[in-house]
């Protein structure tokens, strides 16, 4: 029956199948695309985190200590622990500077700001905050440092700093090669040392940042003790049961956080992307569903009369209901199908402009999607969108089909 009266629905429905296939194909096309977004954004934003933040922090809670056997026994702790690949003691702490560059005319590379210094060891390879990672500055033959050469900078010179984008954008102009620079306390007017800066880390922070080795931040600080531990994990799924484990041997005179615990703004904005993705997703969804419905709606109006004759001559409303539904599904399977076609012959041009666009925000590298995210979105969208469907075409049947 359903093959037979299948050319006269057609017919009777003239181009609002076709519509209906494009329309569909357009949402769940557009919904990959927003899928795809989300991805590299959570993606970009782990790895920007990842690649300038320690993944672990153990700090004393008494504070800044010199306590040499409370240092051992967090060290110890740290060593015996699960999954890390890195830690080092650390100093933290803000402070007014004025920075110069004493090779440059009076006036310019001048810096006067609060500046975050953190030390920690870069005496030992790999760092607990992967500093070789950063932007390199250009050396003197004009070339930018390899990742080896800028660990070997750090790890060899007392002098090599690394500032964060944040402090870099505060120079005036901008330094673009590595330079000696003088670094004075501005309210003291004292002379704390001279640096190198060498590379421009991309933390996605605003706060002015100099990220050194713990000798010169001693010196830049003014104070001899550490605050802590911190540490990296060579896997990241396994971050929480270390946190806890380690909770469980020094809780008692350390507290242990995690990287995401620091980057509260970060992670906020993750979230109000993520508000932002499901406002966007629920309007396509019932942008595509009013849309459809009123195509359908229309064909009902305007061919009521043919759909009574069809009645009269035996077609029943269930027989017509599954008719409309078999076809709504297949015009639904086939615009799914024809967005994943489009998508994947367009996924390497379209991958390549989104993350070419989060690169100039985010020092990302071309990231591999897996299509199970876009499976379960799609399929959420296509339950959802024939559910919907559905009913509109069982309260049209019942609402429009009543002959006398």
């Amino acid at each position: 029956m359903f093959v037979k009266m299948l050319p006269v629905i057609l017919r009777l429905f003239s181009w609002t199948p076709l519509l209906q296939l494009l329309l569909s194909g357009a949402a769940f096309f557009v919904l990959m695309v927003l899928i795809t977004i989300r991805l590299l954004y959570a993606y970009g934003l782990t790895a920007s985190l990842s690649s300038s933040a320690p993944h672990l922090t153990a700090e004393f809670i008494a504070g800044e200590s010199k306590d040499e056997t409370g240092l051992a026994a967090l060290q110890q702790a740290f060593e015996q622990a699960e999954s890390i690949s890195a830690f080092s003691p650390f100093l933290k702490g803000t402070r007014t500077l004025k920075i110069e560059s004493p090779a440059y005319v009076i006036g310019q590379y001048k810096f006067e700001a609060p500046v975050e210094i953190t030390g920690i060891d870069l005496k030992r390879f790999p760092f607990a905050i992967p500093l070789e990672q950063a932007e390199s500055l250009k050396n003197e033959a004009l070339t930018t440092y390899t990742t080896k050469e800028l660990a070997g900078q750090l790890m060899f010179s007392k002098r090599a700093v690394v500032v964060n984008e944040a402090m870099a954008n505060l120079f005036a102009p901008r330094p673009g090669m590595a330079g000696e620079f003088i670094v004075w306390d501005r309210a003291l007017e004292q002379l704390l040392a001279e640096v190198r800066i060498v590379a421009v880390l991309r933390d996605l922070l605003d706060t002015p940042r100099m990220l050194v080795g713990l000798p010169l931040a001693r010196q830049l600080l003014g104070k001899a003790g550490v605050q802590g531990i911190h540490a990296r994990v060579s896997d990241l799924q396994t971050l929480e049961t270390v946190r806890e484990a380690l909770t469980r041997k020094v809780g008692g005179f350390a507290r242990i956080s995690s990287w995401r615990d620091g980057h509260h703004r970060q992670q906020k904005l993750f979230r109000v992307f993520e508000a932002i993705f499901w406002i966007i997703t629920v309007a396509i969804l019932v942008l595509a569903v009013v849309t459809g419905i009123l195509g359908i709606y229309k064909v009902f109006v305007t061919k009521r009369r043919s759909l009574a004759i069809l009645h009269l001559l035996g077609l029943s409303k269930s027989a017509f209901f599954v008719m409309l539904s078999g076809l709504n599904v297949c015009i639904l399977a086939g615009g799914a199908g024809l967005a994943f076609a489009g998508f994947y012959l367009l996924s390497n041009s379209l991958h390549k402009q989104l993350v070419a666009s989060f690169q100039t925000v985010l020092p990302i590298e071309l990231p591999a999607l897996e299509w199970t995210p876009f499976l379960f979105w799609n399929g959420g969208l296509f339950l959802t969108y024939t559910l919907l469907s559905l009913g509109f075409l069982g309260i049209l049947l019942r609402a429009k089909l009543k002959l006398q």
